[in-house]
């Protein structure tokens, strides 16, 4: 998540310019060593961050600080994000990657609540003595995520960390407990108000004498930024009390801007736009080479300013300054306000505040141009919900209007399995990209609306819009739309040939753009990569996407490790499918839950399982599968999982699931009129015919695998053919008929992997040991025997047991918890090995969860005593 550095990180506490309060330090020193939770509660002005700042500089060197000051519009999201960031100094051992945490809790329920405990282990964990978390500004978190995240940790915090918040009213949370257990100290508008001896104070310090002291005092009524008007900002001007109220802040607020240095006054009002305030940013904006100096000017007259960083030397204006500052430029220059705005949008990387910049200026298209052109990442970054949350903000009569949002509700319903709402959302931009003539965009959404139909079994809906699509006279994101929704069609028609060379071309095209975005899209799934000729085209596309992936550990890579091991599975390398198959899951673990990964991991571990004759554990795995089907996925990807588990069921001899599996997709098949085609009339024609088999009614099975032979390409999802043909050849031997089996057979000895061969083990091993003569010739006969060779010691039960204990670790986890135990941190481990800091932090994850341990300490400890015990003499003899 791109978030301003400012967010997290404390601001500066200024000499000189802060009246010494030491009673009031010490209240809120003893707060923070008695009490779990600190609540500074008081309206605008009353010094809360300026009184933390204070309070952290004297806390001891050891003391964990993580710093979150929150704006207007943040949510759980947005919260959660900054506290990531705040606590990524101190190596928290996260057992799930951040970015995964906040997905999860994004969706919410219990969910969150799990979110919220596996934070606070992190927490517990971390290798530091004490820690404080401040929020500051927490009124602006009026989201109810928010709210019960942060209940949670009131509850559940332990004693190590302490949770300070400081907000102008209280937030509804969950805070009697506390006061009622005697953990939270409570400061509000009394405790914070200015004493009549510290207003005496000020007012001699500003040159006024006693007599004006008391008068001073009952205007202000200890509110010190009142006071701070009262007394006047402008150097070498007659300082007398003013008469102060809060209601007057504004007009108070103006007349110190009146006052300023004409050259000062236009900076402020200018770069009032601007979250943050440093030179380089102010010039960016348009100012000329005096920013720094006026920003200088700023912070010695303390104006309303707060210093949150050194290096570069970096200013926050408070935020009533800053809105009566932008309200007086829209009063005086609204077009240049305007395009302040838009300019300032430009120069923000944090998407949230780059949108509210786009919208204040006016420009909810524009907004909404950047949005749907950052939408693949922004998923990355914010998860599905956020992203809707972001197209949420924009004004209903709007949203409803504009096909770019419509287009990025689709993009997040898409990734959450919500196809017909996406659909939705694609035919309403489809309409309103026409009528605006924006025949780009209308046929972008066209494209990608026909992926949705395929994905619901629409097949004649989505030929009609493909019908005008040519990828191959298109460019860019059109092409590799066109092509995706055309492989995809190819593939659910069942013209499985076709698949191949569609994406080849695909590959071909994302090989030309460095978007991951765009790879992660085109991810393969496993009946895709069953299909005839895939196996060098996804070698092609996994290698190139790991270029792409580089060190990141993010979702895609999940997704192509995942693929990739389909591929070896299908070719018939199984080593290799299981090394990268508990790869993709221990990032699956780390990324948080993903569905896509746990069903396509789930399906491969069952056809392991099947070809080691773990039967049971293999039909098991495939109705767990299928009782987690998602909902939005619809009937047709019910029906396809239902298809996998009934040829898992056929494979392995369960007759009763086979059955159940049959009669569920007839009933769902009688919803899907595009299941059956003209060239497709028998879909369930293979199974049927292995029915027959395991009922002993061989010549009906024979008759059935013949005709599914016969009607060519169509039946041939998941490999059938390649099933078809082994167990027909099987049949055909046990009647003496070598010459018919070597003839059904030959076909599939073409193909450079085994393929749905895959599916009838213990028939490759028969047909590999026969004595075929000259029935085969000798490259076919060589290719079936090392298929043969290949496969044999995986139907040994146990071939895929753990490993034992002392080799849990690999090699590159042991480099990492050796790092650990010398003291290094993880951004130390990173630049020793050679690493990203979150490949280091997904090993540490692996490490603890594979050895049982807690914490990086823990880790060191089990380590240091392995590395002693093998030293120790005769450990190894």
């Amino acid at each position: 998540m791109a978030l301003a550095h400012t967010k997290t990180r404390a601001p500066r506490p200024r000499d000189g310019l802060l009246l010494p309060r030491p009673a009031l330090l010490e209240q809120v020193s003893r707060a923070l060593n008695e009490q779990r939770v600190l609540l500074l509660c008081a309206p605008a002005g009353y010094g809360k961050t300026a009184l933390l700042t204070q309070s952290l500089a004297a806390q001891p060197a050891d003391m964990a600080i993580a710093w979150v000051a929150l704006d207007e519009g943040d949510d759980l999201g947005r919260l959660l994000d900054c506290l990531f960031a705040a606590l990524e100094p101190y190596d928290p051992p996260w057992r799930t990657a951040p970015e995964g945490l906040r997905d999860a809790a994004l969706r919410g329920g219990a969910e969150l609540i799990t979110v919220a405990d596996a934070m606070l282990n992190a927490l517990e964990a971390c290798e530091v003595p004490r820690g404080l978390i401040v929020l500051d500004d927490a009124h602006h978190l009026a989201d109810t995520a928010s709210q019960q995240f942060l209940d949670r940790w009131l509850a559940r915090m332990g004693w190590r960390w302490r949770l300070v918040l400081s907000a102008r009213h209280e937030p509804p949370l969950r805070l009697a407990r506390l006061r009622a257990a005697g953990e939270l100290a409570d400061l509000g508008p009394g405790a914070l108000a200015l004493a009549r001896d510290e207003v005496a104070q000020l007012a001699q310090a500003a040159g006024l004498d006693d007599s004006a002291v008391d008068g001073l005092y009952e205007r202000c009524q200890g509110w010190p930024a009142g006071l701070r008007l009262a007394l006047g900002m402008t150097p070498g001007a007659q300082r007398q009390p003013s008469a102060i109220d809060r209601a007057t802040f504004d007009y108070l607020a103006a007349e110190v801007l009146d006052r300023l240095d004409p050259g000062l006054r236009g900076f402020l009002l200018r770069t009032s736009v601007l979250h943050d305030l440093d030179a380089a940013r102010c010039q960016a904006l348009g100012e000329d080479s005096h920013a720094g100096q006026w920003l200088a000017e700023m912070e010695r007259l303390s104006l309303f300013v707060t210093v949150v960083d050194l290096a570069p030397h970096t200013l926050r204006l408070h935020q009533l300054f800053r809105d009566m500052l932008q309200q007086r430029l829209s009063q005086e220059q609204p077009a240049l306000h305007r395009q302040l705005l838009e300019r300032a949008a430009l120069l923000e990387a944090d998407p949230v505040r780059r949108q509210g910049l786009l919208l204040a200026a006016g420009r909810p298209e524009r907004a909404a141009e950047l949005l749907l052109g950052d939408g693949a990442l922004l998923m990355n970054q914010l998860g599905a919900h956020g992203l809707m949350e972001l197209a949420r903000r924009f004004d209903p009569a709007f949203a409803d209007a504009s096909p770019e949002l419509h287009r990025v509700m689709a993009l997040a319903l898409w990734v959450l399995w919500e196809a017909r709402q996406a659909e939705w959302h694609l035919g309403r931009a489809e309409a309103l990209f026409e009528a605006r003539g924006d025949d780009t965009g209308l046929r972008t959404a066209r494209a990608h609306r026909s992926i949705l139909l395929i994905a619901q079994g629409r097949l004649q809906e989505a030929e009609a819009l493909l019908r005008d699509l040519d990828p191959f006279a298109l460019s860019g994101e059109l092409k590799r739309t066109t092509l995706l929704g055309r492989a995809w069609h190819a593939l659910e028609s069942c013209h499985f040939n076709a698949v191949a060379p569609l994406y080849d071309a695909l590959v071909t095209e994302l090989l030309q753009s460095a978007s991951l975005e765009a790879w992660y899209v085109g991810s393969p799934p496993p009946r895709q990569i069953s299909c005839p000729g895939m196996s060098a085209v996804v070698d092609r596309w996994y290698l190139g996407a790991m270029k792409v992936l580089g060190d990141r550990p993010l979702h895609f890579g999940v997704n192509a490790h995942m693929a990739q091991a389909w591929n070896q599975f299908w070719q018939g390398r199984l080593d290799e499918a299981r090394q990268l198959l508990l790869r993709a899951e221990a990032d699956a673990a780390w990324c948080g839950r993903l569905v896509i990964a746990r069903n396509h991991g789930q399906a491969l571990h069952a056809m392991l399982d099947l070809i080691a004759g773990r039967h049971e554990s293999a039909v098991a795995l495939m109705k767990l599968r299928l009782s987690e089907h998602v909902p939005g996925y619809g009937l047709w990807g019910e029906w396809q999982a239902t298809f996998f588990m009934s040829r898992v069921a056929a494979a392995c001899g369960d007759r009763a699931s086979l059955t159940e599996g049959l009669a569920r997709l007839v009933r769902l098949g009688a919803d899907l009129p595009d299941l059956a085609l003209p060239h497709r009339p028998r879909p369930l024609l293979g199974l049927q015919s292995q029915l027959a088999a395991l009922d002993g009614r061989l010549d009906d099975a024979i008759a059935g695998w013949r005709g599914l032979l016969a009607d060519g390409e169509s039946g041939d999802l998941l490999g059938q053919l390649g099933e078809t043909r082994a167990r027909l050849a099987g049949a055909l031997l046990d009647r003496g008929d070598r010459e018919g089996a070597a003839q059904v057979l030959a076909p599939a000895l073409a193909r450079r992997e085994p393929a749905g061969l895959m599916w009838a083990v213990p028939r490759l091993l028969q047909l590999a040991g026969q004595d075929w003569g000259e029935l085969l010739d000798a490259a076919a006969l060589a290719r079936l025997r090392a298929w043969g060779q290949a496969l044999r010691p995986a139907t040994q039960p146990g071939a895929d047991a753990a490993a034992p204990a002392d080799d849990r670790l690999s090699q590159r986890e042991a480099e990492v918890i050796a790092q650990i135990a010398a003291g290094a941190s993880n951004k130390h481990i990173a630049r020793a090995l050679d690493l990203s800091p979150h490949t280091v932090k997904r090993h540490v994850a692996n490490i603890l969860d594979k050895l049982g341990l807690n914490s990086r300490g823990e880790a060191a400890a089990w380590w240091n005593q392995r590395q002693a015990t093998a030293t120790r003499p005769g450990a190894l003899g």
